[in-house]
């Protein structure tokens, strides 16, 4: 809807981009900084999402599509949401373990309910890096 609101410049797209991205979001962020809804359930009207499962193809495209909002909206909550889905990586999880391997340059494959999964794939470490490249060009601001 955002893309859709930047082509034709009509403002039904940008509303309903904001709502529903504001939405999601106030879906994912809590007190523990960001908790995607995980692989293994849906989230469904009127229950909690579950606790485990969450990969980091969906921290990344959350942090990539904060990134658009930020730079078309100038929203600083978008900013901060940014260094907080990207500390997920970092150990700021429930778990409060990193997932990107600094050792290896490898990213963890999702975090469970009580480990995190050391399967090092593609997807997991190209979502890490593409995520790393998107909030570097905002550290300096």
């Amino acid at each position: 809807m955002l893309y859709a609101w930047l082509l034709t410049g009509d403002t039904i797209y940008r509303d309903i981009a904001k709502t529903s991205f504001n939405f999601l979001l106030s879906q994912t962020f809590n007190e523990n900084g960001i908790e995607v809804i995980p692989n293994k359930n849906w989230l469904l009207k009127g229950q909690e999402a579950g606790s485990f499962g969450e990969q980091p193809i969906d921290v990344a495209y959350t942090i990539i599509t904060l990134s658009k909002f930020y730079d078309v909206f100038m929203d600083e909550d978008y900013r901060l949401k940014m260094e907080t889905a990207f500390n997920w990586f970092l150990g700021s999880n429930r778990l409060h373990q990193i997932i990107y391997n600094p050792c290896t340059g490898g990213c963890y494959n999702r975090r469970e309910a009580t480990y995190v999964n050391l399967n090092q794939g593609a997807e997991s470490t190209v979502s890490y890096l593409m995520v790393r490249v998107t909030i570097e060009k905002y550290r300096n601001e």
